[in-house]
């Protein structure tokens, strides 16, 4: 469910708690909508993400490598300006609103005091990150905005800030209920679970002890603070909500950092490419069948060659390819009786070859457009670090242009692995890793798994010494089977059959964008994934 009022009311206490009177050492921005401030308190360091991000915004410690652009946007160098090895004095929530305020004290270099509020407000679409002075004097905002039929707030450097207002206004946590409808900061799921409960009954359910969990609703992964009722199906609980948020927007929503943005938009561009030239040769395709049809008129034309004379716009005959009704042959009334025929006939061979070739090149389009959107999933599941591989894999299919960027470049392939029993389970996230995987780690006595007939990644069970008689258990074979599914774009669905072979039984299809392989000799399996 979307982040509501209730559940930052219990992010904010645990933030509070672990980051209160915490030092900003660095400010990084590594996309346009996230900031990340590195933090020191209490001998720990810190990373806290505000993200602004229209889809996903957010706000958690955050628990994975970032990578930040050349060239640092602006309003990171802002915030570097005014708050940069300032002091974290406290979090708060505006009421029961889906708005956090960062207070944040610095000093000058005659130690006088100077106090700012950071301000994320989280509200989907409208979401924003807002500097301010103690007087709420907008210094800087990453989205400037105007005044109009849908804002009634001026966000630009200088204005005053104002807090968005709100149609309900009471807030659960502090005020009495009277009407359950102008509860502030409650969400519909979380509105149906309070529905019949008295004020006494509603403050008890939302002071409850927190038990963060992702849980599937309609197929779909979701998550809160604490499971909303007994019919949901959790798939995994959490010692707090950082670890919550950043598990769910790892599993549902591309790294978001400039690296993988600009492949994003590059490998989107091409799609867009592939997909209108593919509705070109398919309309050219369309056209080559209809003018074969102009065969059996070809036929008939040569047949009553005769009949015609220059300067004739149409020629009716018996059609003895369909019971001799009369068919009328167009004419060019310019050209001689001959000079007709070899036209019809010169459409028919174009159609003729166009079918081979245009059916060639909507193949390779589909080809490309498969990769594309396996690379777009790869990215999905990748690392920063697993970056690279996939730039490297775009550069040498000639998608990705960068000057600076050299196809010699050597990357040191580091494979997700485990190790189980005498065995080491590993696993492919890209199609560089993939082909490193099956060509140069695997032996042929390995146990290959891939999920059935979906992107996803490969997984191959390592034995000792290559082998051949070595009994793989069941505990061995459902674990890597998981594996492969959850790395795939079936990891949010249940029982997702995964094929498992030989490595002996792989082979790579060449000719083909990417690393794909066929095989033979299978098993299936099925899986509910689980991370």
């Amino acid at each position: 469910m979307p982040i509501d009022g209730c559940f930052i009311h219990y992010l904010v206490n645990e933030l509070n708690n672990e980051l209160n009177n915490a030092i900003i050492n660095k400010i990084y921005e590594p996309s346009p909508t996230d900031i990340i401030l590195e933090l020191r308190v209490k001998g720990k360091n810190y990373n806290l993400l505000l993200s602004s991000s229209l889809n996903s915004p957010r706000i958690c410690i955050y628990n994975d490598s970032f990578q930040n652009p050349d060239t640092p946007y602006n309003f990171c160098m802002v915030l570097r300006k005014y708050i940069e090895r300032g002091t974290i004095k406290s979090i708060t929530q505006y009421n029961n609103d889906r708005i956090v305020i960062l207070n944040i004290l610095t000093h000058n270099e005659l130690l006088d005091d100077y106090e700012y509020y950071l301000i994320l407000e989280l509200m989907g679409r409208n979401s924003n990150l807002i500097l301010t002075n103690n007087d709420y004097i907008i210094l800087d905002s990453l989205r400037k905005l105007s005044i109009s039929e849908d804002n009634d707030r001026l966000i630009i450097p200088h204005a005053k800030y104002e807090f968005k207002k709100s149609l309900n206004n009471i807030n659960p946590f502090t005020c009495e209920i009277d009407n359950i409808n102008d509860l502030q900061g409650v969400s519909k799921k979380l509105l149906n679970e309070l529905n019949n409960k008295s004020s006494e009954e509603i403050k008890k359910y939302l002071n409850q002890k927190i038990n963060p969990v992702t849980y599937l609703i309609d197929n779909k992964l979701d998550f809160y603070a604490y499971p909303l009722n007994d019919d949901i199906k959790v798939i995994n609980s959490y010692n707090n909500l950082s670890d919550l948020i950043n598990d769910y927007y790892k599993q549902t929503s591309y790294i978001n950092n400039s690296k993988s943005i600009e492949l994003i938009n590059l490998i989107k561009k091409e799609l867009k490419k592939n997909v209108i030239l593919k509705d070109h040769l398919e309309s050219d395709l369309d056209t080559a069948k209809e003018n074969l049809k102009l065969e059996n008129i070809g036929i008939l034309l040569q047949s009553n060659l005769y009949k015609v004379n220059k300067g004739d716009k149409e020629l009716i005959v018996s059609n003895y390819f369909n019971n001799n009704e009369e068919v009328i042959i167009k004419l060019d009334p310019l050209l001689d009786p001959s000079d007709n025929l070899k036209k019809i006939f010169n459409i028919i061979k174009k159609a003729k070859k166009a079918l081979i070739k245009v059916n060639d090149q909507i193949e390779l389009v589909n080809n490309e457009i498969d990769y594309l959107n396996n690379t777009l999933f790869d990215i999905s599941i990748s690392s920063n670090d697993e970056i690279d591989e996939i730039k490297l894999d775009l550069f040498n299919h000639g998608i990705l242009k960068q000057k600076k960027f050299k196809s010699s470049k050597k990357f040191k392939i580091n494979l997700l692995k485990y190790e189980i029993d005498d065995c080491l389970i590993y696993i492919g996230k890209n199609s560089i890793q993939n082909d490193y995987l099956t060509n140069k780690v695997a032996a042929s006595n390995d146990l290959w798994f891939h999920v059935k007939d979906m992107p996803g990644s490969h997984v191959v069970i390592h034995v000792p010494n290559n082998d051949k008689n070595y009994v793989f258990t069941e505990e061995l074979i459902r674990f890597s089977a998981n594996k492969a599914a959850y790395y795939s774009k079936a990891k949010l669905s249940s029982s997702v059959p995964v094929d498992y072979t030989y490595i002996k039984y792989v082979k790579k299809i060449n000719g083909i964008s990417g690393y794909h392989v066929t095989y033979t000799n299978q098993h299936t399996i099925y899986i509910d994934p689980k991370e």
